[in-house]
Formats: structure tokens, sequence, C-alpha cells
């Protein structure tokens, strides 16, 4: 993998950016005007209606989708509902996510694990929640997936828990070898790990047992990841975008070095998305080539 750190990329992609300005005049007029009547929110520097924070995404704290939405929770507590196809967004309930330090989904569900590690089941129209298990169980919780409907999370101390969220019940798979872990993925039937060292790991979800992928250490400088049709995808420290084969460990670059800013990455609906402090993308995961998702107005 390119390794180096790409400076320019940042730059590169707000030139792009403004190269479509011209375009969408009529429209950020259009926003200017509808945004005058809006209760809460902004208009920001082109016109546009403001969401969580006005034409940026900077105070996401975490994200997850569901049925092709983006979900969203910002620094001030609030959950944001946005169409990842026309970019509007909706607040759902009140802001009371600012303890939140996971967000995650299911098939049906959103949920979220707080500061104090307990499990919250919400609901995705109207924010609504409740506490799913004891509380203060994933309090060590470092990192984790969902996988056919099951939580997946691995603690401080390196064991892997396997939740069911119907009701909080939980056991533990394999032994606490995966304290060094430092992302993990989920696809099809099978979890993925990347670990401190850069090695790619895949683990039985069933009984913890694990086997190493590809070249040890190659995913030393990768920052954020998600998995797409069988694929996992990942971004290096230096902005570039990668397509790795879990079956073989063979990964190639996609497209230029331009992600270097990205926070969070994920996929819905055949795309994947990269989302940064100033915007959220949509990327052809084919040629690594990409759209902005413009965030419009309040939906009602």
């Amino acid at each position: 993998m390119y390794l180096g750190i790409d400076h320019d990329a940042s730059l590169a992609r707000r030139v792009k950016s403004l190269n479509k300005i011209p375009q969408r005049i009529c429209f950020c007029l259009f926003a200017l005007v509808l945004a005058c009547s809006l209760p809460a929110g902004s208009v920001d520097a082109a016109g546009r209606a403001s969401g969580p924070n006005p034409s940026q995404w900077g105070n996401t704290i975490a994200l997850t989708t569901l049925g092709g939405s983006l979900y969203t929770i910002e620094k001030s507590g609030a959950l944001y509902r946005t169409d990842l196809n026309t970019g509007k967004w909706v607040q759902l309930g009140k802001a009371e996510f600012g303890n939140t330090r996971f967000l995650f989904a299911d098939t049906q569900n959103l949920y979220t694990i707080e500061t104090d590690g307990s499990l919250y089941r919400v609901n995705p129209v109207s924010g609504g929640w409740n506490r799913v298990g004891q509380g203060g169980v994933w309090k060590d919780t470092i990192t984790l997936v969902t996988l056919n409907d099951s939580l997946y999370s691995i603690e401080r101390s390196g064991a892997l828990y396997r939740t069911n969220l119907a009701n909080g019940q939980w056991v533990q798979s394999g032994k606490a070898e995966f304290a060094n872990t430092k992302l993990i993925f989920a696809d099809g039937q099978n979890l993925y790990t990347i670990e401190a060292d850069g090695s790619l790991y895949r683990v039985n979800p069933a009984d913890g047992a694990w086997r190493q992928i590809g070249s040890a250490g190659a995913w030393k400088n990768t920052i954020v990841g998600t998995t797409l049709n069988g694929r996992i995808y990942s971004v290096e420290r230096g902005g570039a975008l990668y397509e790795t084969n879990p079956a073989n460990g063979v990964w190639k670059q996609i497209g230029k070095a331009e992600f270097g800013n990205t926070k969070f990455m994920f996929c819905a609906d055949g795309s994947l998305y990269s989302l940064e402090a100033g915007g959220l993308y949509r990327i052809n995961p084919t040629t690594g080539t990409w759209v902005v998702v413009e965030r419009g107005a309040v939906m009602v």
C-alpha cells in the first residue's frame, strides 16, 4: 500500500466542489428563501439551509445507516436522520444523546451505548428510547459491529462478546485475544478485525476462532473502513482508498488519494460514503470518483 501523506488531497476536493457552484445557483436561491421560514438552523455562505451543523459535519460524534438513511448524533445530543438521496434531514426526538459513545443498527432499530456502558434501543422514526439489558454492562467496550441482528463487541480485556439485541443477553465468543483490535467489520457470515500492528484477521463469530489474511502489518495506517459487496474498503492516513478481497488479502487502490480527512466511512444502497468535517461524499466503489451529498432543508 502507498502510505505517504497527501497534504493536497483535501484541497483538491474543495477546488472540485467550487467548480460545481454555477450549476447550483438556482438551488441555493431556493434554499435561502426556504431557510428564512425555519425555526431552527441557519443559512451557510452558499445559501443552503443548514442542518445539525451549518453545511458542515464537524460536530458529528457517531453515525449508522438503516433503511437507506443516515442517522447521526451531534455533540449537542441531537439525533438526525438524513435521506442519502436528497440530503434532506430531520431531528428525531429531543437532544438527549450527548453521552452516546456508539450508534449502530440492526435491520429494524437503532441502538446506542452510552458513556455509562448502558445499551438503549432507539426508535428510528420518533427517537424514543428504552434500555436493553442490565445498565453499565458495555462500559469497557472499545469497538463493535452488528451481524445477523446480533451485536459483536470487544472489551478492553480482549474478550469478544455476542449480544442478543432483543433482550441484552450476552455470551463470550472464544478466548480474550482481541485487546489490540483497532477496527472490526462484518460481512456475510464473518467478522474481520484490523489490529494495532496493522494485520487483518478473519474471525468466526460463533467461536471467536481467527486466522490472519494477507501480509502482516499491511493495514497499519488504516484510519476507517467498511464492507460492501464482499469487499473491505479502507482509507489510509495518506488519503488513499483501498479495496481488499478478504478471501485472500489482496488489495488495490481505488481512485486518487483524496480521503485523508475522512472521519467516518460507511455504505448504503451499493455506494460508499465518506464523512468529513467539511462534507458528506458519495463514492463510486469501482472508480473512487465522488459527488457531494448536499444537506437540504428540514423534512416535514
